[in-house]
């Protein structure tokens, strides 16, 4: 296995300022907002705010107010609103596309509630409740006929309660006969969030500090597979058909600050039919970095905006792309697969990289969004929940 020391970082360019952001998204936290967070949440305190709700809007970063209080931002060209919802916004909640509905459920606070959007009526049902505890960020999966949950408790609850605290639990859920299972104990424990997949016959999740297992939903057993090649901070996973490719990266535990430290990165792919890893080329990012695999490629791009691909066909290296056409943001980048495109969201801006053309193309973009979306099949489709005053809640955009 090829040496996996980490690569050097230029501090200058985790220095650079960050643009004001309308209403940013906590899941856009990252490296560089450690201390604005911290500088928020003592100012909360001063002022007598509570700090569960400071904690809450910590990661917003409003700018010189430009609408009324409670009035939300147009729908840019390509996009549109759906229906709120009855969920009030949590981090870290599941969010599983089913082929027909938008199931939401988990994540802190109140996450032990959920619910599933149909886009195509623009209409939410509540969904029964689940067996287990809320998590937050866990490995999920769709097997074309349940939502598999897994991962580690948000917090602890009084009584009883199958994966109670650091205990690994998860859950099955049945859209059709709105029913959830628990699923059986786990042979890997839950830490840093991971990544999981689906292979048609099995989930496989990635655990960034150990070992792999895969889940049988047919047999109701897992097996334990190999582990990661390097422990991480945390790990993005994709399947190809064949292969669970993973990117991984971590920040070193004797760094000083995450402010300009080195990231180190690399890449494996795990044969789980011969519980294998094999090494793949070191990709050249610094800062935080995320991959969405596009049928041929796994493309990945970090905090700097850089840009590189690696061709399983050829596996002749990571090739260098054009860097993502927005404004540098101190936010981790963040990606998904739209059909044959891969769309890039950073920080409240957007661009989409089509095959077709292999070149990225800036498209509007709400400022007040910040997340990550699932595909349908036709649209781009964000969940962020309520707020208060506020009609946010879905956003879909179309790519023309």
């Amino acid at each position: 296995m090829e040496d996996l020391d980490p690569l050097p970082v230029d501090s200058r360019a985790a220095l650079r300022p960050a643009p004001d952001r309308a209403g940013l998204d906590r899941s856009a936290r990252t490296l560089g907002l450690g201390v604005l967070l911290v500088g928020l949440v003592f100012a909360g305190a001063l002022s007598g705010i509570d700090q569960r709700d400071r904690r809450r809007e910590a990661a917003f970063v409003p700018p010189a107010p430009t609408a009324p209080v409670g009035a939300d931002e147009p729908a840019p060209e390509g996009w549109r609103r759906g229906a709120p919802g009855p969920l009030r916004h949590r981090d870290f909640a599941a969010q599983v596309w089913t082929g027909r509905e938008l199931v939401v459920w988990g994540g802190d606070p109140d996450g032990d509630s959920g619910a599933a959007y149909d886009p195509a009526t623009d209409r939410w049902r509540a969904i029964a409740p689940a067996p287990i505890p809320a998590r937050c960020d866990p490995a999920t999966g769709w097997t074309g006929r349940e939502v598999l949950v897994w991962g580690r408790a948000c917090r602890l609850r009084s009584g009883p309660s199958p994966g109670r605290g650091d205990a690994a639990a998860g859950a099955a859920y049945d859209p059709a006969a709105d029913r959830w299972r628990v699923l059986p104990d786990s042979p890997i424990t839950a830490g840093s969030p991971g990544t999981s997949v689906w292979s048609g016959a099995e989930w496989i999740i990635a655990n960034p500090e150990g070992p792999t297992a895969a889940f049988d939903p047919a047999s109701g057993r897992w097996r334990t597979l190999a582990d990661v090649p390097r422990p991480s901070a945390s790990i993005i996973g994709h399947w190809t058909g064949r292969e669970v490719l993973v990117l991984g990266s971590g920040v070193p535990a004797e760094a000083p600050s995450t402010v300009g430290a080195t990231v180190g990165h690399w890449s494996a792919a795990l044969d789980p039919a011969h519980n294998r890893w094999r090494t793949l080329p070191r990709p050249p990012l610094e800062l935080a970095a995320t991959a969405v695999w596009d049928g041929r490629r796994l493309v990945a791009w970090d905090q700097n905006l850089s840009t590189v691909a690696l061709d399983l066909a050829t596996e002749r290296g990571w090739a260098r792309l054009a860097a993502v056409p927005v404004t540098f943001a101190d936010c981790t980048p963040q990606g998904a697969r739209l059909g044959d495109a891969v769309f890039a969201e950073q920080c409240g801006q957007g661009a989409i990289l089509r095959a077709s053309t292999g070149a990225w193309e800036r498209i509007p973009h709400p400022q007040s969004l910040a997340e990550r979306p699932v595909w349908t099949g036709q649209d781009a489709l964000f969940w962020v929940g309520r707020f208060d005053g506020s009609a946010d809640g879905v956003w879909l955009y179309r790519p023309p």
